[in-house]
């Protein structure tokens, strides 16, 4: 692909990148830097350290010039410039030496760690000694010497990064002349015209040996913040011949030339810890990933060695005094200043007595220190490097600090997986304790009150509980039943109480699981959560007679916002104890559930009023408090309000008691912000009234005349069933009428029966009537026997309401209405009730319809009732009574789910560990029909499966199960797991396991009916 050109070319800019780069190639002499010492011109002396610079020795040896003019930016001295003498000063040997060799500056430690700081990896960077060739090249075009060079100057040796006319080189320090002018003070030129002329350097081996007869050098000078100068190196010129003094501007150009360099310097070192830093945080997050799936400090670790290879890497308790570190004594904790040591006393030594040969790199001379959390406790994260050329700076600390909070966080959420591992162990097990005892008190009041129900004569479970009139008690001679119901009545009812408060608290106390857990979005729509919100009342409330209000659920959308961007789950979690809160208190009224979307501002908010009890004003400010309650003595936790908060808070939501008054009751609202909201992908759904075909597009409300009028309540909200029901008709596109003909009714409940009764015996035989019931459902209510039915065009449905159950409503009303249209007309008036599910394509929709429509005597499971819908029909099981096998170590839950099979006619087995359900399980299959077995026995059909058992649990018993089936080509059983454990790991294991359903003790003997017939269409309850 071509290049671009410069017209079309993007600007793409980094921030460390250079604006001009040096596009001339190094000489071929430069092109390979030397990494060994030489050329050695003073072997004699290159194992002699150089000595410290005094200031006696200083004053003799290096006279400035009297004759100099000062200049702002020329060298305000100029050393031997004009000053050279012949003869060395009286007095003053050079002690077994021909010439004058160099000397240690006097902050030589200082001038060293700056040193190695701004040059450190300098080989490496190519575009800054191009920068370096081209000054030198300058420096010889400026004073028209012969050579140039750009140098600096380590402990031992003298570097040549740049020359002009000569070898790059590594000098030894002692016998070069650039030694020299490192330590001249800030601002001089070092200058020898004629090094013969001169009584110090006229034997120097770079003039015997190396030819060099003039000399010029400037220290590249860089201040600490201290305000201390030091010389990092010098650039300077040289000639084969004696050479006149430099003028004053051809000083000031090396001086400026030089502090051009060190400007270079650095500026490169910034860039390089620039992208040291990008590096040192891309290495963190990388780490930080790694740690979210474990809890092992190695990612850390291994960071650490990738910045720091040659380092000592290691972690300490702070509880020691000091730190051992490798080949030397210990370091005393205490001597770390701002997380930093540093071998001061070592370095100092070897400075001054082996300046002559390359530091060792035998022990720890520098350490860096963050404190951490640790498995020892507090701890100290040291990185320790035996190099004194590494110099450590804000940007290594910060890593390493950096590195010691993620250890911290990580060994705190070893903790908190530790913590959370144990309390849901503990969880599991309190759950499972606590609702197995529960499960017992629960399902033996259920069968007392089939007992019950059988001695009374028939009818329900909660006729059975409904205290007898003196009457009957008379005409049975059951004396004592009245008390016998109303104890039956406070233990389910103290049951029921109990396992609420034991879920709320287990829900409260894995709250840290359940916000550190990950959020599971999707696109969902308003009826989606309706259903939600419509299967968890249902399971909550169901057998509890306590509660008799109408739920209605009504939703205002926009048209092509239907759906919204939501984690389902943790929405229908944050309402649910709103709504059980309302209904909880508001025993016989209208709890409404309003939702409403608003595109503009991201917003859906949910509003729940009730005709409740109310709260104080004294109250309202503490009910969203874990375990406060508005009614002391009450018997619930007093902790729904502060779960629907806490969850509403990882939606970006919040909870508000919006008014309360006494006897009125109360509207809270929950709001949740930045909700994505978008169209259906089949569109915006067609009204509901676009969909009947033989029912009337009006309906008429008959309202019961005893009936008091609706009280008035701090939010509007009507008490009355049909007010709200005509609602969401005439929202669904239904218009009221004022009159029968021509329209379908509704018809609110009766306080007396006989009365509604009367009423609906009234209506016209071939006007379609729904008649709404109070309360909740309870349990399955069995249809009115046929001949006991005083109309035979009537639908009953009772709440929850929502725009799901009105659907279901009217398509049967819709496929009754029709029905009644072609039915011959002797037979208009005595309509049947059996209506049969519709299999034909005129009525759609026929997997969504809720349960509480009381159409017909055909089964409808407690399951339906829960999920909100009529699922399709499961794979045939014709067995009317299939064998059972019952696994539980509980011998409570055992003798109940005992008790059970003999009620329903299903012949049992039983086992008390996972074990012997399979080898049960296994060894019934190969006695079954079909086999070589001369006895043979039914197969086991049905599975009562409980989860924590010895020996071999729920899980596994399940998993084996399925496989022997697989293999075997066994038809598959049914298996229903019954358990105390309630955790999504433990639904989603029986899951996979091959479990069918999933119970949570204690489990409503009825709901059990529903889902067993549901499975066995031909199982009849009590055989």
């Amino acid at each position: 692909m071509p290049a671009p050109s410069s017209s079309t070319a993007s600007f793409l800019p980094k921030a460390d990148a250079a604006i001009l780069r040096y596009l001339r190639q190094p000489a071929p002499h430069q092109q390979a830097r030397p990494t060994a010492i030489g050329p050695i011109f003073d072997p004699d002396n290159l194992d002699k350290p150089i000595s410290v610079l005094t200031p006696e020795i200083e004053a003799i040896v290096y006279p400035t010039s009297t004759t100099t003019t000062p200049h702002p930016n020329v060298p305000t001295s100029t050393a031997a410039a004009t000053a050279t003498r012949s003869d060395k000063p009286p007095g003053f040997d050079l002690v077994d030496v021909r010439y004058l060799r160099a000397f240690l500056a006097d902050n030589e430690r200082l001038r060293l760690s700056m040193l190695w700081y701004y040059t450190r990896d300098i080989e490496a960077e190519a575009e800054l000694l191009a920068g370096l060739q081209e000054k030198a090249d300058l420096a010889k075009e400026c004073t028209g010497w012969q050579f140039a060079v750009i140098g600096i100057l380590d402990i031992h040796v003298y570097i040549r990064l740049a020359t002009h006319g000569l070898q790059l080189g590594i000098l030894p320090r002692g016998e070069t002349i650039c030694a020299h002018t490192v330590t001249q003070p800030p601002g001089s030129v070092f200058l020898l015209p004629d090094l013969q002329e001169d009584w110090r350097f006229r034997a120097c081996p770079y003039l015997e040996q190396g030819g060099l007869y003039a000399y010029a050098g400037v220290p590249l000078r860089l201040q600490h913040e201290s305000g201390v100068t030091v010389g990092l190196g010098s650039l300077c010129v040289a000639s084969s011949t004696a050479e006149d003094p430099l003028t004053k501007d051809q000083q000031q150009a090396l001086v400026r030339l030089a502090d051009w360099v060190v400007s270079d310097l650095v500026q490169c070192t910034r860039a390089r810890r620039q992208r040291e830093r990008q590096r040192m945080s891309d290495l963190l997050t990388t780490a930080r990933m790694e740690l979210e799936k474990g809890v092992s400090a190695d990612p850390v670790f291994r960071i650490l060695k990738t910045i720091y290879p040659k380092a000592v890497i290691k972690s300490q308790p702070t509880t020691a005094t000091h730190v051992e570190m490798e080949a030397r004594d210990p370091v005393f904790i205490s001597d770390l200043e701002g997380g930093l040591w540093e071998d001061i006393e070592y370095l100092d030594a070897l400075i001054a007595e082996a300046n002559h040969r390359p530091l060792p790199t035998t022990q720890t001379v520098r350490v860096m220190a963050a404190p951490c959390e640790s498995a020892n406790g507090p701890s100290l994260l040291m990185v320790g490097t035996k190099e004194f050329q590494h110099i450590f700076d804000d940007v290594d600390l910060w890593f390493v600090q950096s590195c010691a909070g993620l250890i911290s966080q990580m060994w705190r959420k070893r903790l908190l997986v530790e913590a959370i591992n144990a309390k849901e162990k503990f969880l599991r097990g309190i759950s499972h304790q606590l609702r197995t005892p529960i499960h017992g008190i629960l399902g033996s009041a259920d069968l007392l009150a089939e007992e019950l129900q059988a001695a009374w004569g028939g009818g329900s479970t909660d006729d059975a509980l409904a205290a007898p009139t003196a009457t009957t008690v008379q005409k049975t001679g059951l004396i004592d039943f009245a008390e016998y119901s109303k104890y039956l009545n406070i233990i389910k009812m103290g049951g029921r109480d109990l396992v609420s408060i034991v879920n709320n608290m287990i829900t409260l106390n894995r709250w840290v699981d359940i916000a550190l857990s990950d959020r599971h979005y999707a696109m969902h729509s308003i009826d989606k959560l309706e259903t939600e919100l419509h299967t968890a009342i249902s399971t909550l409330t169901i057998g509890d007679m306590r509660y008799s209000c109408a739920l209605f659920f009504t939703h205002d959308v926009p048209p092509g916002f239907e759906t919204f961007w939501m984690d389902i789950d943790v929405l229908r979690d944050s309402l649910l104890p709103i709504v059980y809160n309302a209904i909880q208190h508001t025993p016989d009224g209208v709890v409404s559930v309003h939702s409403t979307v608003d595109p503009e501002s991201k917003q859906l908010t949910i509003d729940i009023r009730d005709t409740g009890s109310g709260i104080q004003q004294d109250d309202q400010r503490r009910i969203f408090e874990a375990y406060e309650k508005v009614d002391a003595h009450s018997a619930r936790a007093g902790l729904g309000l502060t779960l629907a908060s806490r969850f509403a808070s990882l939606l970006h939501g919040s909870v508000a008691l919006m008014s309360s008054a006494i006897g009125r009751g109360s509207h809270f609202r929950a709001t949740f912000r930045d909700m994505e909201c978008a169209s259906q992908a089949d569109g915006t759904p067609p009204s509901l009234a676009s969909k009947v075909k033989s029912l009337p597009r009006s309906f008429y409300i008959l309202k019961s005349p005893t009936r008091a009028g609706p009280r008035p309540r701090p939010s509007g909200i009507s008490t009355s069933l049909c007010d709200h029901f005509a609602s969401i008709l005439t929202r669904s596109g239904f218009t009221p009428s004022d009159s029968l003909e021509g329209s379908f009714v509704i018809v609110d409940p009766a306080p007396d029966t006989e009365e509604h009764r009367t009423r609906l015996s009234q209506i016209p035989a071939d006007t379609v009537c729904i008649s709404l019931a109070l309360g909740l459902p309870a349990d399955f209510d069995p249809p009115v026997p046929l001949e006991q039915q005083p109309t035979k065009n009537l639908i009953h449905t009772r709440g929850p309401f929502s725009a799901q159950t009105l659907a279901g409503v009217l398509e049967r009303a819709d496929a009754l209405a029709a029905e009644i249209r072609s039915a011959e007309p002797s037979t208009s008036a005595v309509l049947p009730m059996h209506l049969k599910r519709p299999n034909d394509d005129s009525v759609s929709d026929s997997d969504s319809q809720p349960d509480n429509i009381i159409f017909t005597p055909e089964t409808v499971s407690e399951e339906e009732k829960e999920t909100g819908h009529v699922p399709r029909p499961l794979a045939t099981r014709t067995s009317s009574r299939p064998t059972t096998l019952i696994v539980d170590d509980n011998v409570v839950n055992l003798r109940i789910m005992e008790m059970y099979c003999k009620k329903r006619g299903l012949p049992y087995l039983t086992a008390t560990d996972g074990v012997q359900a399979v080898e049960t399980f296994t060894r019934r299959r190969r006695q079954s029909p079909g086999t070589d077995n001369e006895t043979a026995l039914p197969p086991i059909e049905l599975i009562f499966m409980d989860l924590q058992m010895p020996v071999c649990d729920g899980v596994d018993a399940t998993r084996q199960i399925r496989a022997w089936e697989q293999e075997n080509d066994w038809a598959r059983s049914l298996i229903i797991v019954m358990t105390g454990q309630d955790t999504p790991a433990d639904k989603t294991a029986a899951t996979e396991a091959g479990g069918d359903e999933y119970f949570v003790k204690p489990v409503i003997l009825r709901q059990l009916d529903g889902v067993v017939r549901r499975h066995f269409p031909a199982f009849e309850v009590g055989g």
